[in-house]
């Protein structure tokens, strides 16, 4: 008995190593590569990604938008980054108002596998997300003298990425509810291998949405710029994206000034979509032992996991104005 009790506990040994060298061999890699020069104008540039959202059928609203207060530079552009199912309805409320306030070349763009169909968000991978994303940052300064990023959920762990890469190419960054770890525990799941499957046999492939009731904070629209239903394995896309970004080594980079803005009242009535103590950890982590003098962070405490939509009640004169101030100054540097 000893002896099989023994080869027993040997094998689940073996198992329990082989399952924790295979989380390592599957963390996410990402190259930028340019398989050819990007178009010379950000007019050419524009005009090609709305004519792939055409051809990808995207919802009306769900589609790149450009915003010019110039025909040439403005002293402050503005790129724009959705988050996960969603599109630049999650924020162009808000983002066009501030965009007014300072007069600021705005760009909107579109992630792919997003605004189309439930089957173009489940099989589109991180790197095509990280991909677009680069491409339209790297057009930027033909937009504008100085250039921010204004990323909501994913959006915002995109622009974290971006910022650790290029610090020199980007004035600052505001966070909206930025995603660096899920708020439901059992959504870390899909953080292991094999997650997505496991998830799929207790909850089905599909996530569902419930109808929007009297009430409450989403908007009757809203599902128009939302996926209302999503294959679940697509948690796998964003699950990757965080592996690959939401690391000390990468917050440390961020050296830009920074504006974190959350949604936190108190400890029953916060996002419960992304981790606040995820952000705010992030947060003390930018730019390492130099951190920005300008960073600032600001908890909206009549607030939702999407701040600054027209489809969600939420503070927007609170995250309107503190974004509007904090731009102000990195104009003046």
């Amino acid at each position: 008995m000893k002896s099989l009790n023994k080869k027993i506990l040997f094998a689940l040994a073996l198992l329990i190593g082989a399952y924790t060298a295979s989380y390592y061999v599957t963390l996410p890699h990402y190259e930028y590569q340019q398989p050819g020069p990007l178009p010379s104008t950000f007019d050419l540039f524009y005009k090609s990604r709305l004519s792939e959202s055409i051809a990808k059928h995207a919802r009306p609203g769900n589609e790149e938008k450009l915003v010019r207060y110039s025909p040439g530079k403005t002293p402050l552009a503005i790129l724009y980054i959705h988050g996960y199912g969603a599109s630049r309805a999650e924020g162009e409320y808000s983002v066009d108002r501030i965009a007014s306030a300072l007069k600021a070349n705005t760009y909107y763009l579109r992630l792919p596998g997003h605004g189309t169909n439930n089957e173009d968000h489940r099989d589109t991978d991180y790197p095509e997300y990280l991909k677009v994303s680069e491409d339209s940052f790297l057009m930027m300064n033909q937009l504008g003298e100085k250039v921010v990023i204004v990323g909501t959920s994913m959006g915002g762990l995109i622009a974290t990425y971006l910022a650790s890469k290029y610090p020199d190419k980007i004035a600052g960054i505001v966070l909206l509810s930025p995603f660096y770890d899920y708020a439901p525990v059992a959504a870390k799941l899909f953080y292991l291998p094999g997650g997505k499957w496991i998830a799929a046999l207790v909850n089905g492939k599909i996530r569902k949405s419930k109808p929007i009731g009297p009430g409450e904070r989403l908007k009757e629209h809203y599902y128009e710029y939302w996926y209302k239903d999503q294959y679940l394995s697509a948690l796998e896309h964003i699950s990757d994206l965080r592996k690959l970004i939401a690391k000390d080594e990468v917050f440390e980079k961020v050296t830009c000034p920074t504006l974190l803005e959350y949604y936190y009242k108190d400890e029953k009535e916060q996002d419960v979509t992304a981790s606040v103590p995820a952000m705010l950890e992030a947060y003390s982590k930018f730019g390492g032992k130099n951190p920005s003098p300008l960073n600032r962070k600001v908890a909206i405490s009549d607030g939702n996991h999407v701040l600054a939509s027209m489809h969600v009640e939420t503070d927007k004169k609170l995250v309107e104005s503190a974004a509007i101030e904090f731009l102000k100054q990195i104009m003046k540097k």
